[in-house]
């Protein structure tokens, strides 16, 4: 296996990057929104609707941009690497929930002004981005198939 493949990391990059808009649109407005509640409620809840909201973007990912009908869509997005999917988000959650938990336990704030709140999300969707893209290169290096890729011109 080699992990230098310029081409591979970049097309990792672009399915990774789809993942993680996908996975923390859900994820991180649960967070955001419960985080004064108990942190394995908020854990277990924001994975729940994480995963939602992953397979609802990608399906529409895979609908608008590829053309797929719904039926087909909904297979390739339910094939996609789940373990992909949850490295991203229990990364986020931990690092958001755990990790600094003095910038967001009881803090965090539903105030549009809060900008260190969003700091830490996006901390915490940097972190998740990096921890599932080697993965995701595994995959892609191992099978030769990626979730999503980039619109060919």
């Amino acid at each position: 296996m080699k992990w230098l493949d310029g081409q591979i990391w970049k097309q990792c990059f672009i399915s990774t990057f789809i993942c993680l808009i996908g996975c923390s649109i859900g994820a991180m407005g649960t967070a955001y929104y419960l985080i004064g509640y108990n942190l394995l409620l908020v854990l277990l809840t924001s994975l729940i609707a994480g995963f939602i909201t992953c397979m609802g973007f990608m399906i529409a990912w895979e609908t608008i941009v590829h053309k797929m009908n719904l039926k087909e869509a909904i297979k390739h997005s339910y094939k996609m690497s789940l373990v992909s999917i949850m490295i991203m988000m229990l990364t986020e959650n931990l690092i958001l929930l755990f990790i600094i938990p003095k910038f967001s336990s009881h803090q965090m704030q539903m105030d549009m002004g809060a900008t260190h709140d969003f700091g830490m999300m996006t901390i915490a969707m940097g972190f998740g981005f990096i921890f599932s893209l080697p993965y995701n290169y595994y995959q892609l290096q191992k099978t030769g198939k990626i979730c999503h890729e980039p619109m060919k011109h």
